[in-house]
């Protein structure tokens, strides 16, 4: 399993290279995670080891080419090929389905943004055949930022991944309320009476 240790040794090893290889397979299994990824790289360009912008575009292009994988995927192979993975409960993802099927490209936008929500964007997109280069353009702009709030957070705080704890209060607390705000309508009457028909 990768952890914060080993995040850190593949980043000072292979620098950019490395940041682009992991955040492929963020984009495409939501593994490792992309926080402590960018905070550590926040650290490093802190000290001068790295530089924001080929730091941005490394994580930015290497977690849109992850969600492409699986948004390709996913359009290919459709439900069968997800409920193999059994990764994503299918109840749920029929909720996320709907709501992007009602939602369009804002669901697809605003969901990357979101932890909990981030990793059913590509498998609702694929499912629903979304444009190929809006879906691409989306996921770009979304993953760059995403990458410079985290990276930022690591520059100014240090490398730790406990900077949720200390550092970002606000910035969870908008998060849990906007996660809060989406569950609340993926399980709102009008979704669920949909899923149930």
């Amino acid at each position: 399993m990768i952890d914060h240790i080993s995040i850190e040794t593949i980043i000072s090893f292979a620098g950019y290279a490395g940041i682009f290889l992991l955040m492929i397979t963020n984009g495409a299994v939501s593994f490792p995670s992309s926080q402590v990824l960018y905070i550590i790289a926040g650290y490093f360009v802190a000290q001068g080891d790295l530089a924001l912008l080929p730091v941005v575009v490394a994580g930015t292009l290497g977690n849109t080419v992850g969600t492409i994988i699986l948004y390709e995927l996913t359009r290919k192979y459709g439900r069968t090929f997800i409920a193999r993975m059994k990764i994503f409960p299918l109840r749920e993802l029929e909720k996320v389905e709907l709501a992007f099927h009602k939602k369009g490209a804002w669901f697809i936008f605003i969901g990357k943004l979101l932890p909990a929500i981030k990793v059913f964007v590509p498998v609702s997109a694929g499912l629903g055949k979304m444009s190929r280069p809006l879906f691409a353009t989306l996921m770009v702009i979304a993953s760059a930022i995403w990458s410079l709030v985290f990276i930022a957070m690591g520059y100014f705080f240090g490398k730790s991944s406990d900077l949720f704890g200390h550092y970002a209060v606000v910035l969870v607390l908008v998060a849990l309320i906007v996660v809060f705000l989406f569950y609340r309508y993926l399980n709102s009457e009008e979704i669920i009476r949909e899923v149930e028909n």
